[in-house]
């Protein structure tokens, strides 16, 4: 992390200029790639004390330990550096269009007799490209379609047109890698242009054709369809007329489907999109000549990414897009502004050799052709997500189904479960999975590299250490699950005056300022109050257990929860020396030296003196585990009887009641603790069927981490 006096130097040294800058970890890794009109104003926004920034933010100035920038002469080259740097190197906190792999585009060659061919690349070959495609099926179905009505080759063959007098159809085959012609030209789905059946300039008709048919221009291939018909069967070429007749048929038949969605005959591109998961999920509708001619959709992804991002979103979109678009429409159509419109505009108009707009349309049927694309948008997201990993009813249904079958009184919000792998006994792992409200929670996945087994197999070895080092982090906290942490209320006010006031703690304090632990919502157990002054200072003070709550180290879990709380990146407490080591136990050390900014608060302290002891909890140190700290509602053991067995031991010698069961998985048996007889249930009970999905994904991760650790040992 970035801290004042880094944050101080970079500013210092940053231009009040056009520019990019680059965030980097410990590691050397770039963060993130950010541009900027005055590189100095951007910085500073990230280093503003009060300036709410996003989630997503926050994670990466935790992280990032350096800024690089670049300055340079024009905002255009700002945007143009930031996007080839972006695709360079694919920073995680950058907000990133899926990797370039996945599309396809259709090929239509630059040679005598041009081949037409579905690619994943474009090439600088002089052919021409349509793209990109998102869904390579389509592109496939389309791909046949098309040379049923127009009879184009997709060979590997080099066919070169010769000049000869009074031949029109003369070629020169080269690159000779199949028998030729092939099947394509029996099943009249190829003019066979390989053996001389059709002159150059009649084929390039039919290349002329397809293009104008992926551009959306039908209308001219049907009239022109048309007009040679009627030649055809005036010059008696009847069985040709009916060749075209039947092609023309297809045509009309696609048309018809195509749906008039634009009265004003502007190409345009209609973009929306709609965010969910951490990702943004875009529709494009490609609108040419007044007719949907195309749809596409993109997953951006992005760490922790926020709705309230959305120009940067929208914006990132609009660069990566166009950066692997081949067709560049005159009007593109946007739900809302970006930061560097004009910009963007230019470097489209740049591309296209003509003028881009890009449009923001409020009213009328720019508009709503938005809101389609909008819908289009949450449709595609929608189907994007497996059903088991959203919450919906059906993960509704098989929690509370689980929760009826095993009688637990609490909601089943948070399920653990456990597996163990190994290779012949060696680099055994163990693995945890966590499901919240029934869909799996990848950030709270945790894995153990198992220390007390190794060179023999032992399953149930392995899961007691796994069991016993996880719950062994939250025995405390368990015992005082009955503590309600909470902000002191009125109701309690007198009770906490008149024991400060016996205890000679501190009379003057606030009592918004002070935090309570509440047992069973009934009673007062302990409280303390927080003084936070600074990013750097805060002072706990009067903390108050009371004497039959004792010895149960509640005293710990408010002081916790208290910390967790503040706001401030240093946390004292002055005590007696013998309270020191109830302190230290907690992650407290003891400082000699005093900062300045402490000093100026001793006043404030209730107990300060030469004999006093001054400590601190810098919170940095003492990051909490966020899996580790919860409570599981569920523990699932992938396993049998004797699994459960290690399970129940574990938890009785860390004296925690926590429900556990196990799911064998020949005969998918769920066993209970305290039942000799299994449970079987129906194969499509919604119970059953949410513990085999939580069951399997700790099977998964398991074996995916022991394959990790073979990988790694073998090229050790």
């Amino acid at each position: 992390m970035i801290d004042a006096k880094q944050s101080k130097k970079i500013l210092e040294s940053a231009p009040s200029s056009p520019g990019i800058y680059k965030m980097i970890n410990e590691e050397g890794t770039v963060l993130y790639i950010g541009k900027a009109k005055d590189l100095k104003k951007r910085l500073r926004q990230y280093f503003q004390k009060d300036y709410q920034h996003s989630t997503r933010t926050r994670k990466l100035l935790e992280n990032a330990v350096k800024i690089d920038f670049t300055s340079v002469d024009t905002e255009l080259e700002a945007i143009i550096f930031e996007s080839n740097l972006i695709k360079q190197l694919q920073p995680k906190y950058n907000i990133l269009l899926k990797d370039d792999k996945s599309y396809v585009y259709i090929k239509i060659t630059n040679e005598d007799f041009p081949r037409v061919q579905i690619v994943r690349k474009v090439e600088k070959d002089g052919a021409k490209y349509i793209g990109p495609k998102t869904a390579a099926h389509k592109v496939e179905a389309t791909f046949k379609m098309l040379k049923k009505i127009f009879p184009f080759r997709h060979c590997n063959l080099d066919i070169k047109f010769v000049k000869k007098l009074n031949v029109d159809n003369e070629v020169a085959v080269n690159n000779k890698v199949i028998k030729y012609p092939c099947l394509d030209y029996y099943i009249k789905t190829c003019s066979a242009p390989c053996i001389g059946k059709i002159t150059k300039e009649e084929y390039g008709e039919i290349i002329k054709n397809v293009e104008n048919f992926l551009a959306g221009k039908a209308d001219s291939i049907v009239k022109d369809m048309k007009e040679k018909m009627q030649k055809l069967a005036v010059n008696k070429e009847f069985e040709k007329a009916a060749r075209l007749r039947d092609r023309l048929k297809k045509v009309e038949e696609i048309l018809e489907k195509q749906k008039v969605s634009d009265p004003n005959q502007e190409d345009k591109d209609v973009i929306n999109y709609y965010i969910t998961q951490n990702k943004a999920y875009f529709n494009l509708f490609q609108i040419r000549d007044g007719k949907l001619i195309g749809q596409e959709n993109f997953t951006l992804s992005a760490e922790s990414a926020e709705e309230n991002e959305n120009k940067e979103i929208l914006e990132a979109f609009l660069n990566q897009y166009y950066k692997i678009a081949t067709d560049i429409p005159k009007e593109i159509l946007i739900p809302h502004e970006i930061e560097d419109k004009n910009e963007i505009e230019k470097i489209l108009s740049e591309e296209k050799k003509s003028k881009v707009s890009i449009i923001i349309p409020k009213i009328g049927n720019k508009n709503k052709l938005l809101e389609m694309s909008l819908n289009n948008a949450k449709i595609y997201a929608d189907r994007q997500k497996p059903s088991w990993k959203v919450e919906s009813e059906f993960t509704k249904e098989g929690v509370d189904e689980l929760q009826k079958l095993l009688k637990i009184t609490s909601h089943l919000k948070r399920i653990e479960c456990y597996d163990i792998s190994h290779f012949s006994g060696t680099e055994t792992v163990g693995s945890m999975v966590v499901f919240q409200n029934g869909i799996p929670k990848n950030d709270l996945y945790r894995k153990f590299k198992l220390k007390t087994v190794e060179g023999h197999p032992d399953d149930y070895k392995s899961m007691e250490e796994v069991l016993t080092r996880r719950f062994s982090k939250i025995e405390k906290d368990y015992k005082s699950k009955d503590y309600e942490f909470k902000k002191a209320t009125k109701k309690y006010e007198k009770e906490i005056r008149k024991i400060i006031k016996k205890e000679d703690l501190k009379p003057d304090l606030e009592l918004k300022k002070f935090y309570i632990l509440e047992k069973n919502k009934k009673s007062l157990s302990a409280f303390a109050a927080l003084s936070e002054y600074s990013e750097k200072v805060a002072i706990i003070n009067a903390l108050f257990v009371m004497p039959k709550e004792r010895g149960n180290k509640i005293g710990h879990k408010l002081i916790k929860n208290i910390i967790a709380k503040s706001k401030s990146k240093r946390i004292y407490i002055i005590c007696k020396e013998k309270l020191k080591d109830y302190y230290l136990t907690i992650g407290f050390e003891e400082i000699k030296i005093v900062p300045e900014e402490l000093q100026k608060h001793y006043k404030d302290c209730m107990c300060w003196d030469k004999k006093s002891v001054i400590l601190a909890y810098d919170k940095q140190k003492h990051k909490p585990d966020e899996s580790f700290v919860q409570i599981p509602d569920l523990v699932i053991i992938d396993g049998g009887k004797g699994q459960l067995g290690v399970a129940t031991k574990v938890m009785q010698e860390l004296n925690l009641k926590i429900p556990h069961i196990s799911l064998a998985k020949q005969l998918e048996e769920i066993f209970t603790p305290n039942s000799k007889k299994s449970i079987i249930l129906d194969k499509t009970n919604s119970a059953l069927k949410l513990l085999q999905r939580v069951r399997d994904e700790a099977h998964r991760f398991a074996i995916t981490y022991n394959k990790e650790r073979r990988s790694k040992k073998m090229f050790q």
